[in-house]
């Protein structure tokens, strides 16, 4: 049985950020979890418990403008306040658990911003998992919200748009759906520079993949109508390690471990990382 705690660090701005921890009683290895736009960590709950199971501590954190963490809804003027956030968070998770090397999650949004991490920092972890990682996108954007965001970016960078995210392209369950509604910390906002930025890091997360040595999992939905399946196809082939994996749950849409093939892919998140256990 695990037990749950929060807690509260600086970040890269001094902004103060959310976390939480799911801690087993005996502690077996460490793994962090960073959320897509618009949710937050208390989505990983289920997953979280799963794990814990198995002995993993697990810890997740909210992005700033996320959560319960502070900052303006889906606001950032770049997406490396992002990625040097998460730097911050690291460090904190190595004080609290010295013992052993993280496995690193990343979600959409919360995946480009892990591969960016590791791809600047180089950080020691045992190996890294991507849910539907963010590396180009399906979804339309239409093209006066994209003229409006490159004016806004330097005239009004506070400026926050709806994001496009449908409920309804996140997970068939119905009874998903209807917890999103009525998740008063979920938002539907995202910030001129934050689009521009997260756009512009999509080909350097691709060709900055060759050098992630470690194994590497990616798990994909199999009709993903928010980020582009061809562009994680892409950083996956870059990527020169042996232990890598890729599977594709053709049933799912973007939130794989939300939908109605979850259990599937949390049996295969646990047979790929469970061998890390005591690293």
């Amino acid at each position: 049985m695990s037990q749950r705690f929060e807690g509260h660090f600086r970040g890269s701005d001094q902004n103060d950020l959310f976390f939480q921890t799911w801690t087993p009683e005996k502690v077996r290895g460490t793994f962090i979890i960073t959320h897509g736009l618009a949710e937050h960590s208390e989505c990983y709950h289920p997953l979280a418990h799963i794990l814990a199971d198995d002995g993993w501590q697990v810890f997740g954190w909210d992005m700033r403008g996320h959560g319960r963490s502070e900052g303006k809804r889906g606001f950032v003027r770049d997406i490396k306040s992002f990625v040097e956030d998460y730097a911050c968070f690291v460090r904190v998770v190595k004080k609290q658990s010295p013992d052993f090397t993280p496995v690193l999650f990343g979600h959409s949004l919360g995946g480009l911003v892990t591969i960016r991490h590791v791809e600047q920092e180089n950080p020691q972890i045992a190996a890294l998992a991507l849910s539907s990682p963010c590396l180009g996108l399906s979804m339309p954007v239409p093209k006066h919200k994209e003229l409006l965001a490159k004016f806004a970016v330097n005239w009004m960078p506070q400026l926050t748009m709806f994001n496009e995210i449908k409920y309804t392209d996140l997970t068939h369950d119905p009874e998903m759906l209807k917890s999103y509604a009525k998740d008063s910390l979920r938002h539907d906002k995202i910030s001129p520079g934050l689009f521009l930025t997260m756009v512009e890091n999509f080909p350097k997360a691709v060709e900055g993949a060759s050098e992630i040595s470690l194994p590497v999992l990616m798990q994909l939905a199999g009709e993903d109508r928010l980020v582009s399946t061809a562009a994680s196809r892409a950083l996956y082939d870059r990527l020169p390690g042996k232990k890598n994996q890729l599977i594709v749950y053709p049933e799912s849409f973007h939130e794989i471990f939300n939908d109605l093939d979850r259990d599937k892919a949390a049996a295969d998140l646990k047979k790929f990382i469970n061998p890390f256990l005591g690293v």
